[in-house]
């Protein structure tokens, strides 16, 4: 039923291409995360959520706090 559909209204190309989309999206961020340095990733880890207080004075090179 969902197959006549797509094919009815031109939505496979759409589907195809949302998929294209998270899957590249997916990637660049696991490269991201898999690349960043375990310093950088803790001093993100340890910056205070919204309201809880001040950033750590101390940040590794190169990494800057988030607003």
């Amino acid at each position: 039923m969902l197959q006549e559909l797509a094919a009815r209204t031109g939505a496979t190309a759409w589907a195809i291409a949302s998929m294209l989309f998270f899957i590249s999206v997916w990637i660049f961020v696991a490269v991201r995360v898999f690349r960043s340095r375990p310093e950088e990733m803790d001093a993100l880890a340890r910056l205070p959520l919204e309201g809880d207080g001040e950033a750590p004075a101390e940040l590794p090179a190169g990494a800057a706090p988030r607003a």
